[in-house]
């Protein structure tokens, strides 16, 4: 049976590399099931299954080694066959959930097409003009935010509070697009969030127990953002920068100020990187006139916090890592394709808001 379903993952997957038109179709209406499904399941348990088999990898190749040592000693060669059989089908069973479920999106349409964006090219201009309309933009919401003497904005609920209004915002920015699924499902909080943040990542979405996982130890601008990020993978948007703008439109259809706060300020960030190194008289102009008050004390109270991870080894090794898993997934520009969100951000707002 697993060998079947092997070959028929490895068919689709293949297949989903070699034709867009097939992925698209696959992402839409077979591996949506299968991602629901598994989301569901593992949302019985109130903790990330992923994050606790990654921490007990160790313990079980241990036990496997331990194990199979003893089986050689005693020449137990059935045994030791059952073993490597059983690790043998655990890897596939990953495989399978990975070529039926996620893995063909990564090759369907680009969310530019799905959303019928422009695509013109990036200039200074319109980053300046899209910087413009994000700040008129968070300037409605931010007499709404709360903020502490350090600068520091403050989420107005819980975790579990936020994770339904983003769940609510989901499903309703679902309802104007047909090519992602819509359900609601929890996210899990990462035990070791402090530890994990020197990896600097802020969530991740474990494919093969269909876990969104969010670090909590960023500050809070960070959180609702980063739900609608791996959300939006569980939901089949497998490229990180449509991730990022599925995350941005969702946060922004939200009736909740701080969850627009969080996506407005997270793409207003990188918008204004871009607008930094393409123009710097246009960037400073930005900065000296309609840059608030209450945005660079927030980012600078960020930056002294991430001042102690920002250089961390562990971030070095998970960032190549990462990086050499998306190019092997057709995303040439590696884990550089987080900060493509500004040029989704530029054409919808050349498309949809300025018309």
């Amino acid at each position: 049976m697993f060998c079947v379903l092997f070959v028929i993952s490895a068919a689709v997957y293949i297949t989903s590399r070699l034709s867009t038109p097939f992925a698209e179709f696959w992402a839409r209406y077979f591996s949506s099931g299968i991602r629901f499904i598994t989301a569901k399941i593992t949302s019985l348990f109130p903790f990330s299954i992923a994050e606790a088999i990654i921490l007990l990898i160790p313990l079980g190749v241990g036990a496997v080694i331990f194990v199979s040592v003893k089986m050689l000693k005693k020449d137990n060669k059935k045994g030791l066959t059952r073993l490597l059989l059983s690790l043998l089908s655990l890897l596939m069973t990953v495989c399978i959930l990975f070529g039926l479920g996620f893995g063909p999106c990564y090759f369907r349409n680009s969310l530019s097409d799905n959303l019928k964006l422009s695509n013109n090219p990036v200039s200074p201009e319109s980053l300046y003009n899209t910087a413009l309309w994000l700040t008129e933009s968070i300037n409605e919401v931010i007499p709404s935010v709360s903020f502490s003497q350090d600068g520091e904005s403050h989420m107005p609920r819980s975790y579990g509070e936020t994770t339904v209004i983003v769940n609510d915002a989901f499903n309703e920015t679902a309802k104007q697009y047909d090519f992602i699924s819509s359900f609601s499902s929890d996210v899990k909080i990462l035990a070791l969030s402090d530890l994990i943040t020197y990896t600097h990542i802020s969530g991740v979405y474990s494919f093969f127990t269909g876990e969104a996982n969010v670090n909590v130890n960023y500050p809070d601008f960070i959180f609702p953002y980063t739900v609608a990020h791996e959300m939006s993978h569980q939901r089949g948007i497998a490229r990180e920068d449509e991730a990022n703008f599925m995350a941005f439109l969702v946060c922004i259809n939200s009736d909740d100020p701080y969850v627009k706060y969080s996506g407005y300020l997270n793409v207003l960030r990188e918008v204004m990187s871009a607008l930094y190194k393409a123009d710097r008289d246009l960037y400073n102009e930005y900065r000296k006139k309609y840059y608030p008050d209450e945005l660079s004390k927030e980012i600078s109270s960020y930056t002294k916090f991430f001042e102690k991870y920002k250089n961390s080894t562990a971030s070095k090794v998970v960032s190549g890592t990462n990086n050499a898993y998306l190019s092997s997934q057709k995303v040439k520009e590696g884990v550089r394709s987080y900060n493509l969100v500004t040029n989704l951000a530029v054409s919808y707002y050349e498309t949809v808001i300025a018309g």
